[in-house]
């Protein structure tokens, strides 16, 4: 029980903290300033990475995308290879 009463204690001690009246307007502040930031990005990552998750097709070319280049890799490496 000693440690219910501890924790008790804690929650009791918490409660008693001190907001500012004015911390919910800085957090809206915050907010809005972190939206404006968002919005004045010109490429929104988030945006492509949402429409690639939701298209298969996306997700497709993704793959066919990655497989080319990584097969460009490859035969460019064994030309390096070749030519020592």
């Amino acid at each position: 029980m000693k440690s219910q009463e501890i924790y008790n204690a804690w929650k009791e001690k918490k409660r008693q903290m001190d907001i500012s009246k004015s911390f919910a307007d800085s957090v809206m502040k915050q907010v809005y300033q972190y939206e404006q930031e968002e919005a004045k990005q010109v490429f929104n990552l988030g945006w492509l990475i949402d429409f690639i998750s939701a298209h298969p097709l996306a997700q497709a070319g993704l793959v066919v995308a990655g497989t080319v280049v990584g097969l460009i890799r490859i035969a460019f490496v064994v030309c390096m290879f070749l030519r020592c």
